[in-house]
């Protein structure tokens, strides 16, 4: 599906207009062609009618490009990755933005995960941001929709950091739960499932960094000096996102030794109730072993309290190594 809007200086609201009726991109009004889910006859209309370069119609073609800024004589396309977090799953999605002067593309793509219930990406809040900054600023520098297009999804992308902090604490708190046995535990899938998104979302999430400061430096001169300030501040979001995950990074780290410390403790104590019961056990297997052999005079044949007596030794000698091993918490 292709929507096309056409942002006037001086007009409040948007026009929604046709391909075919496009008009020449000029300074003073800002196009805005948004596509889902684009065909290959979507595309290959788009790049004639845009004067794509062939290699930006391919990277459309063929979603899971890196995120990056590509630069084509007179537009620009950047690929970044919209990224939510359902149940210990990181869903993506590539979302395709090529802009030039007076105009600007944005596809996104079909997600990467069969997911059933399809990611909603927030495509009214761009808008509005867009809106807000235009008539704020009395200019349709296709600047501020890129803005907003990027400030939504680093946006997102503090959801799923938040996301990830909350599962990272229910893993914490089952590996230090002491009344839980390590050992029959599934835990440690729960945060082998945690580091392993962690570690998809820093793909997709940190290279925005040098996107942004590439777009910050000014390499696209479609880029008006008004809207060049919100990058800064888009930038410094960046920056964060990168520092929760460098954070999150080493959490995941430390939860690993934790349970393996945990297991460890875990399986020393099991080992040590082993040792303790076979120590208790010794006499009373010493003395049955010796009484057991086959041989005519053996004492327990004639004597009968020699089964009573027997036991009692053993239970004799058993309990204060019974008792001293429960003082050492060995039992």
């Amino acid at each position: 599906m292709i929507e096309v809007w056409s942002y006037r200086e001086g007009a409040d609201a948007p026009v929604s207009i046709t391909l075919d009726s496009m008009p020449t991109p000029s300074t003073e009004q800002v196009v805005w062609i948004e596509c889902e889910e684009p065909s290959v006859a979507d595309i290959d209309r788009l790049g004639e009618l845009l004067g794509l370069h062939e290699f930006v119609v391919e990277d459309l073609r063929n979603a899971g490009q890196r995120t990056k800024l590509d630069h084509y004589s007179d537009h620009f396309h950047v690929a970044v990755h919209d990224c939510e977090y359902r149940g210990d799953d990181l869903l993506t999605r590539e979302i395709d933005i090529v802009f030039g002067e007076g105009w600007i593309l944005t596809a996104r793509q079909p997600s990467e995960e069969d997911v059933g219930e399809p990611l909603d990406f927030p495509l009214g809040i761009v808008k509005r941001r867009f809106e807000a900054q235009r008539l704020q600023h009395g200019t349709t520098d296709e600047g501020f929709l890129l803005w907003s297009m990027l400030d939504v999804i680093v946006d997102r992308y503090f959801e799923v950091a938040d996301a990830i902090d909350v599962r990272l604490d229910d893993v914490e708190a089952v590996i230090l739960d002491e009344r839980i046995d390590h050992l029959r535990s599934d835990h440690a899938r729960e945060l082998f499932d945690v580091g392993k998104a962690l570690l998809e979302f820093r793909r997709w999430a940190l290279p925005l960094r040098e996107v942004v400061g590439q777009l910050q430096r000014g390499e696209a001169p479609c880029i008006g000096t008004a809207a060049l300030a919100h990058y800064q501040d888009l930038f410094d979001h960046v920056l964060r996102v990168a520092d929760v995950l460098d954070a999150q990074r080493e959490v995941v780290t430390g939860l690993r030794d934790a349970d393996l410390a945990v297991t460890s403790n875990q399986m020393s104590a099991v080992q040590q109730k082993i040792a303790a019961w076979g120590a208790i056990l010794l006499v009373a297997t010493l003395l049955t072993g010796l009484l057991g052999m086959n041989f005519r005079n053996a004492p327990e044949l004639d004597w009968e309290e020699g089964f009573a007596i027997i036991l009692a030794i053993s239970m004799l000698v058993g309990m204060p190594l019974y008792l001293y091993f429960k003082r050492k918490h060995w039992l």
